[in-house]
């Protein structure tokens, strides 16, 4: 008798618990799904977006191994033939400004293949990740994923501050040759030796806010042709790290410029490596 009702009492307690996780969580879901009709307003108006159409694909870990640096890649798929005008890519959850990044595309984007773009995040809470491409003819398609990860934008340095930004600036681009020869794109990297201090990280020594210092602005161009401008905040995680495709063209040179929010500038440079 006792242990049944041991079980019974375990059995109640459970769901209350589980109950009381379901109002927790309410109402920061709430707040999400309050927060995206704002979001989509404020940085398209009232275009009409659609989703999940294929025409773009968003990839993000199952398991988030750490919320300060989480893989993201967003996919054009090969069947979208259309010139590429802008992608913006949200955290709906994240404080601050929402929208992590925006591309602008030029006209050595490319068309055709598959061309895709790669970087890591911040998650501050969970969250929906969302994907916005803009086509040439100004069409908006919209993919969306969910990020379980938290406590990215605010974790505590692991290092001194001062050795963060020590080489701070240094920049590595380096370009890849596609598989097959007759593809229409290359593969870039750009990796850029910068602390992205976003203003909520802690100095483990001073116990008091690291100020806020990040990559704002980069630009890549391919052989003088613009490929994209990048415009980001300070979720983009430390030490940014940015894949992307471009265009093949004549040379296929990269060249690089950054602007951090401090108004310091780095460029960079690379000529073809191989793959």
């Amino acid at each position: 008798m006792s242990y049944a009702l041991n079980s019974l009492t375990r059995s109640f307690g459970s769901a209350a618990l589980a109950g009381c996780l379901v109002l927790a969580a309410a109402p920061s879901l709430y707040a999400e799904e309050a927060m995206w009709p704002f979001l989509k307003e404020q940085a398209f108006g009232d275009r009409p977006i659609q989703e999940e159409t294929g025409m773009v694909v968003l990839e993000t870990p199952a398991k988030v191994e750490d919320a300060a640096l989480v893989p993201l890649t967003v996919r054009i798929p090969p069947h979208v033939k259309d010139k590429l005008k802008s992608l913006s890519i949200f955290i709906d959850n994240n404080p601050g400004d929402p929208q992590v990044a925006k591309l602008t595309y030029g006209p050595a984007a490319g068309t055709g293949g598959e061309r895709n773009f790669s970087t890591r995040v911040r998650v501050d809470n969970f969250s929906h990740a969302r994907a916005v491409l803009e086509l040439e003819d100004g069409s908006l398609h919209m993919t969306t994923k969910f990020l379980s990860a938290a406590g990215g934008c605010a974790a505590m340095q692991a290092k001194d501050p001062e050795a963060d930004v020590a080489g701070m600036g240094k920049t590595v681009v380096r370009t890849f040759q596609p598989a097959l020869r007759s593809s229409p794109v290359w593969s870039g990297q750009v990796m850029i030796k910068h602390p992205n201090h976003n203003g909520m990280q802690l100095d483990i020594n001073t116990s008091e806010f690291i100020p806020a210092q990040y990559v704002k602005e980069m630009t890549v161009e391919r052989d003088g042709e613009l490929v994209f401008k990048l415009d980001s905040t300070f979720s983009i995680s430390t030490n940014p790290n940015f894949r992307f495709t471009f265009g093949k063209g004549e040379k296929n040179d990269l060249d690089v410029k950054i602007v951090d929010t401090d108004g310091t500038k780095f460029s960079g440079r690379t000529q073809p490596s191989g793959s």
